[in-house]
């Protein structure tokens, strides 16, 4: 048998890079019984360079094919082709949607879906209408079209097969990981010297509707006026939605002091994780998470965490964070107020959180998705 790995993706700092860079790593260093091609972006290879597994072989692709619109026409019209040629039996794509008609070719297709899901907070999605309505109906194809499908937590099993209606025994829920040989070998040094940042809360995210930063900011406005500090709300931004992006920049100019508020953008991941480091605490007001790396991603740098408790983030973040209505701005307020007065609350928190973490490893997360392929 021969596997085929759809690895070619955005080189913009994100869920998908994270996914696809070390699912590639921790893959290499696995026995592999069968062989096994991925396709991979040609800008991975500057931070994938050497492939030591001789059962695996790179086909690299210009990062042209990372454009969703060049993307979609590839893998429909030109990708079958190629499996076909390299004999390729099985397909897997983690890019949460794949080639529709492999049926056709002889091939099984297995998907990986770690989006959000479309079909739930539908109008807060970032885009215009027409792509999202696309995005959710290609997605939906795909899903059918697979013969496996692997999503990254109970809860997104749970809400793909109410909402699709779907038989429950084609999918299989696998937790991404944390990388903790990144964090235990403290590989990267402080890049962060030159900026003026010793007292602030910490958001890492997405500018998206769904992460509902508006009511953050409220209840960080609440909070200003009851303590008097120089604390700051740094926001780690992936601007997605511009029209949303003004709109909060419309408000933190309306409500708060210069330097308050500070929002950095598309940062490599040795920035973000000293900001984990030295923030008072890392806050996440998601409406819909299919799993969440981030809250984790603090817990490993003792960054305690107050989170959303909506969707997957309970499941994955269990008893090592604690918990607020996100469209409760008052509860938001008091559970960042006690944090920062409590040292002993903020003490069980990274204690909790440093066990937690450590539960979800990418070594984990491959050996359980070559399960399904191998067989």
């Amino acid at each position: 048998m021969t596997i085929g790995i759809d690895m070619v993706g955005t080189n913009l700092p994100s869920g998908t890079k994270t996914y696809n860079l070390n699912f590639c790593r921790y893959l290499n260093e696995l026995v592999l019984k069968e062989k096994t091609y991925i396709f991979l972006s040609q800008s991975y290879t500057k931070e994938i360079t050497t492939v030591t597994n001789s059962k695996i072989q790179y086909i690299i692709k210009s990062d042209l094919i990372s454009n969703i619109f060049f993307r979609f026409i590839w893998m429909q019209f030109f990708l079958p082709f190629e499996l076909k040629r390299l004999k390729i039996d099985k397909f897997f794509s983690p890019m949460n949607f794949g080639p529709l008609f492999l049926k056709f070719f002889n091939i099984k297709f297995i998907l990986a879906l770690h989006t959000n899901l479309p079909w739930v907070y539908f109008n807060k999605m970032p885009g215009n209408l027409f792509r999202n309505y696309l995005t959710k109906l290609i997605m939906k194809m795909s899903i059918n079209a697979c013969d496996n499908l692997i999503v990254a937590s109970n809860y997104a099993k749970e809400e793909i097969v109410k909402q699709l209606n779907l038989d429950i025994s084609k999918v299989t829920s696998i937790y991404l990981g944390i990388d903790n040989k990144y964090f235990i070998e403290n590989k990267y040094k402080n890049n962060l010297d030159n900026l003026d940042y010793s007292n602030y809360i910490l958001s890492v995210l997405s500018c998206v509707k769904y992460h509902n930063i508006i009511n953050l900011l409220k209840a960080f406005k609440i909070l200003k006026k009851e303590i008097i500090s120089d604390l700051k709300f740094v926001f780690v931004l992936q601007i997605l939605d511009k029209n949303y992006f003004k709109e909060i920049q419309n408000y933190v100019k309306n409500n708060f002091k210069k330097d308050e508020i500070v929002f950095l953008h598309n940062l490599e991941n040795n920035y973000v994780f000293n900001l984990y480091k030295k923030a008072k605490f890392f806050i996440f007001s998601s409406y819909c998470e299919v799993f969440g790396f981030t809250s984790l991603e603090a817990m490993s740098q003792n960054c305690p965490v107050l989170i959303s408790n909506r969707s997957a983030l309970p499941e994955i973040n269990s008893d090592a964070a604690d918990y607020f209505n996100p469209d409760d701005v008052e509860e938001t307020r008091g559970l960042m107020k006690k944090l920062l007065s409590d040292r002993q609350y903020k003490k069980i928190l990274i204690e909790k959180g440093n066990l937690r973490f450590k539960k979800f490893n990418w070594s984990q997360t491959v050996k359980e998705t070559l399960k399904i392929l191998e067989n």
